[in-house]
């Protein structure tokens, strides 16, 4: 093995594990805001539906959601990178 592919070995495997590390944050917010957001649509059925101005646009919830889907996103083609990497490494060693 010489030295570009340990190198890209290496490198795959940190970005592998610092992207899945990274995405843990994301994905929980994610999960606590779809739960969240269930539990609201439970209740609201119950009560009966809120109709105003405010329902129909989109909350901070869903702006939060869309924002942690884009980090999401990118620690997913972090992780990508770097099994690309560990493939590459693998094959030209």
């Amino acid at each position: 093995m010489d030295a570009i592919s340990l190198v890209l070995i290496v490198g795959g495997v940190v970005a592998v594990v610092a992207g899945a590390l990274q995405a843990r944050g994301p994905l929980a917010t994610i999960r606590h805001l779809d739960a969240t957001q269930a539990n609201l649509e439970r209740y609201d059925s119950w009560r009966g539906k809120n109709s105003g101005v405010q329902a129909d646009g989109p909350t901070g919830a869903d702006i939060m959601r869309a924002q942690m889907r884009q980090r999401l996103l990118l620690w997913a083609a972090v992780i990508v990178a770097g099994v690309v990497a560990v493939v590459v490494g693998l094959l030209v060693g």
